[in-house]
């Protein structure tokens, strides 16, 4: 009896470390999600979009090899890579792809071609397909993963198997659900979960003497002073370049100078300098009092941060206190729906396109209320301009005179926190550019 004891452990010991067996990353993610609705992070694992977002911020083909746009940007054609396969080994065809957005007409004139028709001019158009696609009505993806097993309760998923495709890959991958970060951080403490991914507060494992913190800049938000450009103290002009110019820098984060990121091919530096300029904002503060009463001058501005942003916020109460501004901060959860100022986290898209954010029209999305022909006019041609240098020449307009009106502060871009365990590193590091925006 103890030798066949023996046998069976020796046997299950060979098992467990020949080539090949699954090694596992167990991922703990924040939120509540359905099969529709999977995150990025989880879904770039197992499949790919038909474009892809290279370092400067241009669009390029992934499932697609290439694509040809019509001269007023209504008509888009994309064609497929050859020898494209899903993970259930079948080969992937135009029409096994499936599309989601309002007013576009999609068809697919053969198996390697989908044809976009637009109502509207839309040169952004390949910035809006880098999604993960599935194969039509499945999970079934393109990418180095499969979905293998998906658990739920009720609704909601707890958590998703991942399986390589590739058999002489070891890497198997656990990805588990919590509701809210406190839940996720007992998780981690408890050794449910070896990594996890996007949180905000990372002081839970200032005790944690195995724990890791590993930070990268997130390009695809950015922190934000919005100012109601409506308010009868926020409208004028000169007090909101006083505020922005007086806004502190702040330490340890990738400093925003304007609305677009540094690397894109659209960004323009020539622009004014705002954070931390005490003589600008000295300046501009005098040109605000001398076009308006005093009186409007004793009523406190408030700013309202979310609690993830309140020590932010309370770094600019402080400057603008310093400056002579009256301040106080309001902190509340979710976007206020009425403020005069407002420290937000917004997204930006990867196209320098930002129409919904500025242009006078978009009343739900356009949180400043902010409207000028000039900025309207540029950021209507450049979604219908085709030439990059076309394009760029209008944003770079929109740049300067967005700043010039300051209806907003830009101040950072916000990193994206992974906290992990040390001896998960390696493993951590094999996935991660994979689940990352690019």
């Amino acid at each position: 009896m103890a030798a066949m004891v023996t046998f069976a452990l020796i046997a299950f010991s060979l098992l467990a470390f020949k080539p090949g067996y699954p090694t596992s990353l167990t991922e703990g993610l924040i939120g509540t999600y359905q099969e529709h609705d999977l995150p990025e992070s989880l879904t770039r694992l197992v499949s790919a979009g038909l474009t892809k977002t290279d370092e400067k911020g241009g669009i390029t083909g992934d499932l697609a090899a290439g694509w040809e746009v019509n001269s007023d940007a209504t008509n888009f054609k994309f064609r497929l890579k050859k020898d494209l396969y899903w993970s259930d080994g079948s080969k992937l065809r135009a029409d096994d792809l499936e599309f989601s957005i309002p007013d576009v007409e999609i068809g697919y004139p053969d198996e390697t071609i989908v044809e976009f028709k637009l109502k509207d001019s839309f040169s952004p158009l390949p910035s809006l397909l880098t999604r993960p696609l599935f194969k039509k009505g499945t999970l079934l993806g393109t990418g180095p993963y499969r979905i293998e097993k998906i658990e739920k309760s009720r609704i909601f998923i707890t958590k998703i198997t991942l399986r390589p495709i590739d058999l002489g890959e070891s890497l198997k991958i656990i990805v588990r659900f919590y509701p809210n970060e406190q839940t996720a951080h007992l998780a981690f403490e408890r050794g449910e979960v070896q990594v996890l991914l996007g949180v905000n507060d990372t002081t839970f494992t200032s005790d944690n003497k195995v724990a890791r913190l590993k930070q990268i800049t997130n390009f695809t938000k950015i922190v934000t002073l919005l100012y109601n450009t409506k308010d009868s103290l926020l409208s004028n002009r000169s007090l909101r370049q006083a505020l922005g110019y007086s806004a502190p820098n702040i330490k340890d984060e990738a400093e925003a100078k304007t609305s677009i990121i540094p690397s894109s091919w659209a960004y323009s530096p020539d622009v004014n300098d705002y954070l931390s300029n005490e003589a600008q904002a000295k300046a501009a503060l005098t040109r605000a009092k001398s076009s308006s009463s005093d009186e409007i001058f004793k009523k406190d501005i408030i700013l309202t941060a979310s609690p993830q942003l309140e020590n932010v916020g309370k770094q600019i109460v402080a400057a603008w206190k310093n400056l002579g501004v009256k301040a106080v901060l309001r902190v509340e959860g979710g976007i206020p729906q009425n403020f005069q100022a407002a420290l937000l986290t917004q997204s930006i898209p990867g196209d320098p396109d930002q129409y919904s954010l500025w242009h006078s029209t978009q009343t739900k999305t356009n949180l400043t209320k902010y409207s000028s022909a000039r900025v309207d006019k540029d950021l209507e041609d450049g979604r219908k301009l085709i030439k990059e240098e076309d394009r760029k020449a209008k944003y770079s307009d929109f740049q300067r005179s967005l700043l010039e009106d300051s209806p907003a502060t830009f101040l950072y871009f916000p990193k994206y926190n992974i906290v992990y365990l040390k001896k998960t590193e390696k493993l951590l590091d094999k996935v991660l550019p994979l689940q990352l925006p690019h």
